[in-house]
């Protein structure tokens, strides 16, 4: 009777045992996931001439390129970046004239380049560049 006792305790133990591990994998596997959800970034553009965006990820060296072509409407995708904290220096490079240029809360009014640093875009409403007049 105590062997089997034994036996049933060691099966269950064994059992409850597995589970964790197999909740604990998958709980990993869900937040590596998630942790790759990539964003858009949007665009506006009321002048005739396109605007050319790099962004440069100074945390991981990354580096997006993207083109916002002339007359864009507001919102319109220009591409996607990971949803992240990362810090970004974003350039802006008119194929035309001097334009106002704004990058979520940095502006030049009449230029032709935009350069700013230590941009943290990695958000929906973050992620937004406004060309005009």
């Amino acid at each position: 009777m105590k062997r089997i006792i034994l036996i049933l305790t060691a099966m269950i133990g064994c059992i409850i045992l597995n589970s964790s591990f197999t909740a604990i994998s998958h709980a990993k596997y869900k937040a590596a996931i998630t942790k790759f959800t990539n964003i858009n970034v949007t665009a506006t553009n009321s002048t005739s001439d396109g605007v050319y965006v790099r962004l440069e990820n100074n945390t991981s060296g990354g580096v997006y390129s993207f083109f916002v072509p002339p007359n864009s409407p507001t919102g319109t995708v220009i591409g996607q970046v990971p949803e992240s904290g990362d810090v970004y220096t974003v350039k802006l490079t008119s194929t035309g004239g001097a334009h106002d240029m704004w990058v979520y809360w940095e502006h030049q009014s009449h230029v032709t380049g935009l350069s700013v640093s230590g941009m943290s875009i990695g958000c929906s409403s973050c992620a937004r560049i406004n060309i005009f007049n």
